[in-house]
């Protein structure tokens, strides 16, 4: 079978992300956009930012976000969102410090508001002598198996990656939390039974390895899940399915909880619109607050 020249060179680039190397300098250890595009079996390339990188403190607050598209963010950026955040920071694409701006991820074109923007503001306003640093890691369409420790292959390459993009914002500063959305893809995949089987046993996994490879205290950094949309129905109940599988995860593992998402509204098939991002966001603070010490 032969494939275009566009995807073959991204499965040469997503070879090289997943051998390592200096996420700080932008080069092999970062996913660039044809990596990502090649891991998601699409030719749409990521968005290409053009921040400017600036100076970040060195004694940071910093937020792990993973998980698929709805932690990315697909909410339109408005004008509400578009002004920085005070004191608020995220690693760019390329592995540099910029502004906090919307959007914070860069794994599509088309990306947006997500739940890190609420947290962000509630955070820093109940902490005004604080800088916050996001790390964005989360890739659309992503199933759990691409975030659950592995050596090598397509499984746990995002977590390759978000691991080499945490290490290098270690050096501004101290993790406080890690923010968790995925199940999307995995409830189109899989049955109840199954889910409830292996998501929250991978879940444990990937959270452990997170806490290992970076030195995480577990009793200091909180681990926030949110159950999926509750409209997902087609080709059966999603949410159902799935959402069971999240709230376990919050049994399974230490300092940990799951936020529901009652009420809130989709503006496509897959994704929460603005007014509901902003609620699972302020939920997602809420979580953490009361379980973080």
């Amino acid at each position: 079978m032969k494939f275009p020249i566009a995807i073959v060179a991204a499965i040469v680039s997503l070879a090289g992300v997943c051998g390592g190397g200096n996420v700080a300098s932008g080069k092999a250890g970062m996913s660039t956009a044809e990596s990502i595009a090649a891991y998601e079996g699409t030719t749409e390339a990521a968005r290409d930012p053009a921040e400017k990188s600036v100076e970040a403190p060195k004694n940071m607050k910093l937020v792990l976000l993973v998980g698929q598209s709805n932690m990315s963010g697909r909410a339109p950026v408005t004008d509400e969102f578009k002004k920085p955040i005070d004191r608020c920071y995220k690693l760019n694409r390329d592995g540099k410090w910029a502004l906090a701006t919307n959007p914070f991820h860069f794994d599509r074109k088309y990306c947006g508001v997500g739940p890190a923007d609420e947290f962000a503001r509630r955070y820093l306003a109940d902490h005004p002598g604080e800088t916050l640093g996001l790390v964005p890691c989360a890739v659309g369409g992503s199933p759990l198996s691409s975030w659950v420790p592995a050596k090598k292959g397509r499984k746990g390459e995002n977590f390759r990656r978000a691991i080499e993009r945490a290490k290098a914002a270690q050096a501004n500063g101290e993790f406080i939390a890690i923010l968790w959305h995925q199940g999307e893809t995995d409830a189109a995949k899989a049955s109840a039974e199954k889910l409830m089987e292996y998501y929250p046993k991978g879940f444990a996994d990937m959270v452990a390895a997170f806490r290992s490879e970076l030195g995480l205290d577990a009793a200091k950094v909180p681990v926030i899940v949110g159950e999926i949309g509750r409209w997902m129905r087609k080709d059966g109940d999603h949410a159902a399915k799935v959402n069971p599988a999240i709230h376990e995860c919050a049994n399974r593992v230490v300092n940990c909880a799951c936020v529901s998402a009652e009420g809130l509204k989709n503006q496509d098939p897959h994704h929460f619109d603005g007014p509901s991002v902003k609620t699972l966001g302020d939920r997602y603070y809420e979580a953490w607050k009361g379980i973080s010490k």
